[in-house]
């Protein structure tokens, strides 16, 4: 699953990065985002690459909401399956938060070379506003060891392919939403705050010291 990124650095630098014309200003730094904010998301129509405000979650009645969006089936699914077809976007981040199951120790993620990164996204337009979710995939060797899914994250070369608005087939769209390469991604520990939507600080990324497990500390007896 992706439930909590980060956006920091320049607007600017961003905005250039992802080849985007406007709507730069919809890029705040956040070291906590979760889902139901409002996040930029990229999308490309015949005047160019644009940025724009979504709200993080296809609203679901009866449940939360539906903030990912799994790439086996996104392309079966009614919630899904149409915006999949016509409304895909990039969900752009600087790094993302998951948590090791075993421990909940939450861990940072961020491309080893620093650059931003481009979740694959879908859209739709409700009411006033639009809303987005994140695919997800399984995970490559960067993320395996702390978690069974990893946000799909499109490479440059693929985001025109991604971004174009003609339906894709489906073998299309799977050959996408497929794992980055493994070496993509870099991952430290951080502090346990991150846990809390309350806390919203640069801190929150920084390396720290993970607390020793109950195993670890009071090893079973051979």
């Amino acid at each position: 699953m992706c439930g909590r990124f980060v956006r920091k650095g320049e607007s600017k630098k961003v905005a250039e990065a992802l080849g985007v014309q406007d709507g730069e200003e919809n890029w705040t730094e956040s070291y906590n985002v979760a889902p139901g904010s409002t996040v930029p998301i990229v999308r490309d129509d015949p005047t160019g690459r644009h940025m724009a405000p979504a709200v993080w979650g296809f609203t679901s009645s009866g449940r939360g909401p539906l903030f990912n969006a799994r790439a086996e089936t996104v392309d079966s699914l009614p919630s899904f399956r149409d915006h999949l077809r016509v409304n895909r976007c990039l969900v752009p981040a600087s790094g993302f938060y998951e948590w090791r199951p075993s421990d909940r120790q939450p861990f940072y993620f961020e491309r080893v070379d620093g650059l931003p990164l481009a979740f694959a996204g879908i859209w739709k337009r409700v009411g006033d506003h639009l809303e987005a979710t994140v695919i997800t995939t399984t995970p490559n060797r960067d993320m395996s060891a702390i978690h069974d899914r990893m946000p799909v994250i499109l490479s440059s070369d693929r985001w025109s392919n991604w971004l174009n608005p003609d339906p894709l087939s489906s073998a299309e769209s799977q050959s996408l939403l497929c794992p980055s390469p493994d070496g993509t991604l870099t991952r430290w520990p951080v502090s346990r705050a991150v846990g809390s939507i309350r806390n919203d600080t640069q801190g929150l990324i920084e390396r720290v010291e993970p607390q020793p497990t109950a195993q670890e500390l009071f090893p079973m007896s051979s």
